[in-house]
């Protein structure tokens, strides 16, 4: 692929336009303004409230910007898109908070860029037109977008279609689409787009635009050489396009600015109007700058682990707390960002602690709520996520934080603990073989055994790993006596799983009437599951004697592409497995290369100081490496993918990407796992999982006010020792700072036999 990083500031630069699939950028603010744009110029946008309630600006693959030779009549994309015109120096820059894509044509060379408003619900697109000819050139620019307006909950019958309509504002040069459904969810639900020149002609119903014949590739207007038609629109396809027109000498360079977004009235959009342009090129200057995201950041032996682990693991991770709203994915999200922004990470464990029921479950997701199926294992994460925040700030008050349950009612968020405490140690809970039952499903959502009786292996792990976690708190609160009674929790359990779940190689999925999910006597498929074997060793339930037999079992599952959740893929369809069957053999769980399950592997990798092999696989599951080539798997080299597809029609590609958890397990994997920097309560501890190869490393994390810059020299031992400041000191955990400076921290991996140089 023809593409190159710059990881100093987190921009990718894209030289090709065709990559098999759109290779996105996600701008977004702290109220949650969301513009997508591909890397071909087509921007989509939309408002996710405080309450998770969704508003859309526009409809998707709608909204482009046209050049149109006065003269000739002759236009074009600066993306070349959709008009498929031949462009030259293609170049899409996607930054961390800005998309940037320039081309030259005709003689003609433009720019488009994009970015919002820090604190507010708009957008600006930034044309930007320089004449490379020696005549004077006449141009008309046409900034094109179809208004939606919906994506929330509404009657039968009530949309925006029958509710809205564009008019042409003068005092704005533009178009406003008021909405006026009566189910709006507030006010800020009517759309606009204004250009900073005066307007030419506009059109605010999108199909006098394209025409009944035309199409984006071919707009009617643009194909008759016409001007806009000055057309306004409801019911049918409201749009808001604009003519703006400009004249070049040679050598000259002029800018368009065009505001987009989501208002309450056309008052409000007339009053704002002057501020709105006044401001778009500061918020452009300002997104090209940004320092956002970078608190987090490494140089490691691996380009291709540095170019996704500087800037983009942070602004993806970031982005996928904002679509999931579900207590499992947003607590683990929680857990990556709680290395890099603390505030954002603690809001977000805020709101799963909050979508709990007082019976101590959580709700799977809460927009929509799904609340007719119990999922077995968010409130797990939940306790993980509290408890890892604790580690991570020293904020003990926030046990005694009052938050809401999901049923009425409020409880401090240690009552909260306690509560999925109880959930997960009730005798209800557990099935004939004394595991914990699964419900609707556990982590795995394919998984969904039509059997109330059914039990869960990999959640009686979790659970396991909820009472270690849980016993540490306690013990750090000095309350020995409620510590102890998790640990013999946890070892009763752990029994019961190696009395019944281990079929003398690897640890079976699942137990149900039906039989058992995940052993050998399987005829169908789904042989073996590799989340049961990794979470055996991150929970501590596997026996050190079993070990062996367990590490060789997830080596002899994993492929040179990667990790499947399950080896192999289902044939066909058996409903007493579930809708993981009748996915088609190597499609998402039923045999795909399963990034997020994946990262769990690379995890106990650490753990058993294999960091040469977590290192193998996480290259496997990081895009675009040697066995995952994005010219192959079409995946953007610049962000995690849930799962590589083994289907043979579509070999190692992708369905999707951006929107997965992988994202924050791959931050796991690399900065707490393979670089050890893991927070307790009482400081940071460093215990690396380095790979042999690598000699040197570097990283820099933020801990408690302080900032830490930690150099790795790895002499080929398995136990750091630390030199903080450049003193030497006993131990692996960082002393407690008080100054809130820079700490320069050396980690040396010295071999056993080694003395110590003071």
């Amino acid at each position: 692929m023809e593409y190159k990083f710059d990881t100093e500031r987190g921009v990718f630069k894209l030289y090709k336009g065709e990559t098999g699939k759109d290779w996105s950028n996600h701008l977004f603010n702290g109220l949650s303004y969301v513009t997508s744009i591909t890397h071909y110029g087509v921007p989509w946008s939309r408002y996710i409230d405080e309450n998770s309630v969704q508003v859309t600006l526009n409809c998707p693959l709608t909204s482009f910007v046209y050049i149109r030779d006065a003269k000739t009549k002759n236009y074009w994309n600066i993306a070349g898109y959709p008009s498929l015109k031949k462009i030259k120096k293609y170049c899409c820059e996607h930054g961390q908070e800005y998309t940037k894509i320039s081309s030259e044509y005709l003689g003609i060379e433009g720019s488009v860029t994009y970015s919002i408003a820090k604190d507010d619900t708009r957008e600006v697109w930034k044309v930007t037109l320089r004449n490379r000819t020696e005549r004077m050139r006449e141009l008309d620019i046409f900034a094109v977008t179809a208004f939606d307006l919906n994506g929330y909950a509404q009657p039968v019958y009530y949309s925006a279609v029958t509710t809205s309509a564009t008019e042409y504002v003068e005092e704005a040069n533009g178009i406003y689409n008021g909405n006026l459904n009566p189910y709006r969810p507030h006010e800020r639900s009517s759309g606009y787009i204004i250009s900073s020149e005066r307007v030419k002609g506009y059109d605010g119903n999108y199909e006098k635009f394209i025409g009944t014949l035309g199409t984006q590739t071919k707009p009617l207007v643009l194909e008759r050489g016409i001007d806009c038609t000055n057309s306004l629109a409801t019911v049918r396809q409201r749009g808001g396009i604009l003519e703006n027109e400009i004249k070049l000498e040679p050598g000259e360079e002029k800018s368009i600015y065009y505001v987009l977004g989501l208002i309450g009235s056309k008052e409000e959009l007339i009053a704002n109007y002057h501020r709105f342009i006044e401001e778009s090129e500061r918020i452009i200057s300002d997104s090209m700058e940004s320092e956002r995201y970078g608190e987090l950041r490494t140089k490691s032996p691996d380009k291709q682990i540095n170019r996704i682990m500087n800037y983009w693991a942070e602004h993806q991770v970031s982005y996928c707390m904002l679509g999931k709203k579900a207590v499992r994915d947003n607590a683990q999200l929680a857990l990556a960002m709680l290395n890099y922004d603390v505030a954002q990470a603690k809001k977000t464990i805020d709101e799963c602690v909050s979508h709990q029921y007082s019976d101590g479950h959580s709700v799977l997701t809460w927009y929509p709520y799904l609340e007719q199926n119990i999922y077995s294992d968010p409130s797990a994460w939940l306790v993980f996520a509290v408890c890892e925040y604790l580690k991570e700030t020293g904020d003990m008050e926030y046990l005694e934080k009052r938050l809401p349950w999901l049923d009425g009612g409020e409880g401090r968020v240690r009552e909260h603990l306690e509560k999925a405490l109880e959930w997960f140690s009730r005798e209800d809970n557990y099935g004939p073989h004394g595991l914990p039952k699964i419900h609707h499903a556990d982590w795995n959502d394919a998984l969904n055994i039509p059997d109330e009786e059914a039990e869960s292996v990999f959640m009686g792990m979790l659970i396991c790993k909820v009472y270690e976690e849980m016993s540490k708190l306690f013990e750090y609160m000095r309350e020995g006596e409620a510590a102890k009674e998790l640990r013999e929790k946890k070892a009763k359990l752990a029994e019961v799983i190696n009395a019944e779940a281990y079929n003398g190689e690897y640890y079976v999925r699942a137990f149900s009437k039906f039989g058992v999910v995940g052993d050998k006597s399987s005829e169908n498929g789904g042989k073996i599951y590799i989340n049961p074997q990794s979470w055996s060793i991150l929970s501590g339930v596997c026996p050190n004697e079993r070990i062996e037999k367990v590490v060789k079992a997830i080596d002899g599952m994993e492929s040179e592409e990667g990790i499947p959740m399950c080896a192999p893929s289902y044939k066909k369809y058996d409903e007493r497995v579930g809708r993981m069957s009748g996915m088609l053999a190597g499609v998402y769980e039923n045999g795909g290369i399963y990034n997020h399950a994946g990262c769990f592997k690379v995890m106990a990798d650490c753990k058993l100081k294999r960091g040469s092999r977590a290192v193998e696989t996480l290259k496997k599951i990081i895009p675009d490496g040697a066995k995952n080539p994005s010219s192959k798997t079409t995946a953007e080299p610049y962000v995690f993918t849930n799962c590589y597809l083994k289907h043979p029609t579509v070999d190692m590609e992708v369905g999707f990407s951006w929107q997965t958890g992988t994202s924050a397990w791959g931050v796991m994997c690399y900065y707490e796992g393979i670089l050890g920097l893991q927070r307790d309560y009482d400081g940071l501890r460093i215990d690396p999982a380095l790979p042999k190869e690598w000699k040197r490393a570097e990283a820099w994390r933020n801990y408690r006010g302080n900032r830490l810059h930690i150099r790795y020299i790895n002499e080929g031992g398995s136990k750091a020792k630390l030199k903080v400041d450049g003193k030497e000191i006993a131990g692996n955990k960082l002393p407690k700072f008080s100054d809130q400076c820079m700490h320069e921290i050396t980690v040396t991996m010295r071999k056993e036999n080694e003395k110590d140089i003071c």
